[in-house]
């Protein structure tokens, strides 16, 4: 008995170009591909994802070797990202600012909780405010730009030392005098060791009126694109609004803009860029 024919190969598409934004879509497609998978990619495979025909989408493959966005490997004929998207994403990385980056994620947390919201850095053994959000509540608590606080009692200052450890925590502070500023003020490093053991645990800081009579604040760290805890996100508020449930309620609002700050920083993506 003879053998059936093999079926005849795929008729190729037309050879009529695309307009230029169909070809535009496909071409940010094939390169969106590469965000999953494996580092390289066949075009076969590609296509078949892609739901594109195997020589369009070698031609998009051909055009974005050539420009820089894709690298061919001779050896294997997959493609990985090449040298351009590299270049755009380190000056995307270096044009990034916090500052600009937080105003709106800022704004929103404090309309919608109605209290006043910080954005701090570290300096040294100080937390230092370098933005504020006031909220809507009919009492607000000042604060003004550019103060300092020790950062063992400010939450601000506890989130930003959510990367060390005990060891590390002992040595930051081995030689610092715990100046009492309130009734809570902790005055020791140990009983600060324990204090950061439980906000390491928990994943955000509580000043329980440590820095100021009748203010409680609530602070979650901000990360950058390597996970390093660069500034931290605060609410504020006096202690008869701030109980205990509200106190968790503004945690989880804090740890919410602090991650969609991390995220727009780059934070997760560390590992594409080989770090």
């Amino acid at each position: 008995m003879s053998q059936a024919p093999e079926p005849p190969p795929a008729a190729e598409e037309p050879a009529a170009r695309e307009s230029g934004t169909q070809a535009l879509d496909r071409a940010l497609n094939v390169l969106l591909a590469f965000r999953t998978g494996t580092v390289e990619r066949k075009v076969s495979d590609v296509s078949r994802e892609l739901g594109l025909h195997k020589s369009t989408a070698s031609r998009l493959f051909r055009a974005l070797a050539d420009a820089g966005f894709l690298q061919r490997n001779d050896e294997t004929g997959a493609y990985r990202l090449g040298v351009t998207v590299f270049e755009l994403g380190a000056r995307f990385l270096a044009g990034l600012d916090m500052h600009a980056l937080a105003r709106p994620l800022l704004h929103e947390l404090a309309q919608t909780e109605g209290e006043s919201v910080n954005l701090s850095i570290r300096d040294e053994l100080d937390a230092l405010s370098i933005y504020i959000e006031h909220g809507s509540r009919n009492v607000q608590l000042v604060s003004r730009l550019g103060r300092r606080i020790p950062l063992w009692c400010s939450a601000a200052g506890k989130a930003l030392l959510l990367d060390l450890d005990d060891e590390q925590i002992r040595a930051t502070f081995a030689d610092t005098r715990f100046t009492r500023l309130t009734p809570n003020t902790i005055t020791d490093l140990d009983t600060f060791a324990d204090r950061m053991r439980e906000v390491r645990e928990r994943g955000w800081a509580l000043n329980d009126e440590e820095s100021e009579e009748g203010l409680r604040v609530v602070a979650a760290p901000v990360r950058d694109r390597l996970g390093h805890v660069t500034a931290a996100i605060s609410v504020s508020g006096p202690i008869f609004r701030l109980d205990e449930a509200r106190v968790a309620e503004l945690a989880a609002a804090a740890a919410r803009t602090a991650d969609e700050l991390s995220r727009q920083l780059g934070h997760g993506v560390g590992a594409i860029w080989g770090d």
